[in-house]
């Protein structure tokens, strides 16, 4: 990754912001001014957010690496994991990037039988087996649907899990990566 000069500049002013504060907070404290020190312990903590905020990418990075490393992989296709309650819930992501939602587990969650009955209206832009997925997957309208028309108590936790934990997921590593 690499650094811009203005962001090795904010970590040096907050090291010696840091620095600056800490050393003034012992003369403070020999002088009795008790209010200045105070101060300085704001700037010292305003400071320390400054340069830690600037490393940032470089301190979790080895978390994003081990992240990646674990991330989904079992035989030759690749998904990640998402919980919902306890749950496991698969997310495979076809070529475009679009999540397919492991059907299995979805039907689990909402006591549904896989059958042609429940899913007779379904067409293979809601239910298919995408590319590098071992088995059905609903789409991200085809989830939508069925947490609509579900009469199971966990559809709404189910919607709002959808649009919190999994697509703001997926669409803010979308932006990183293209930034």
């Amino acid at each position: 990754m690499e650094v811009g000069a203005g962001t090795w500049l904010l970590r040096v002013a907050s090291l010696g912001g840091i620095l600056a504060a800490i050393s003034a907070l012992g003369v403070f404290f020999r002088n009795g001014d008790r209010m200045l020190a105070g101060l300085m312990v704001f700037a010292a903590v305003g400071c320390a957010l400054l340069l830690v905020w600037s490393w940032k990418h470089s301190f979790l990075a080895p978390l994003e690496w081990a992240k990646r490393y674990v991330e989904g992989v079992e035989g030759n296709e690749r998904h990640e994991w998402y919980a919902f309650k306890g749950q496991r819930v698969r997310v495979f992501l076809d070529e475009e990037q679009r999540p397919w939602f492991a059907l299995n587990e979805i039907a689990f969650i909402l006591a549904l039988e896989i059958d042609e009955k429940t899913f007779r209206h379904y067409g293979p832009g809601d239910l298919a087996k995408p590319d590098g997925a071992s088995e059905k997957c609903l789409s991200e309208a085809g989830l939508r649907r069925l947490i609509k028309y579900s009469t199971h108590r966990d559809a709404g936790a189910l919607g709002l899990w959808l649009e919190r934990d999994v697509l703001r997921i997926l669409k803010n590593r979308a932006e990183r990566d293209a930034a």
